[in-house]
């Protein structure tokens, strides 16, 4: 399984805004598809589709998910 870890240092923006910004290559629309099969994960637990970061949060994507 391929996947990536990010750490937030500054919350407050919704997931996939956030996952969108990082240099991971994911488009907003290509977060918001991997957010609905529970492809997300923060802090150990699937992300929900309207989440925001929180500073501290890890957030984990697999991107193996179809």
């Amino acid at each position: 399984m391929s996947s990536i870890t990010f750490h937030v240092k500054e919350g407050g923006e919704r997931l996939e805004a956030f996952l969108a910004r990082q240099e991971a290559g994911l488009t907003r629309s290509a977060a918001q598809r991997l957010l609905e099969p529970g492809a997300v994960l923060c802090n150990g637990k699937a992300a929900k589709k309207k989440q925001r970061t929180a500073p501290g949060d890890v957030v984990e994507v697999d991107l193996h998910v179809p």
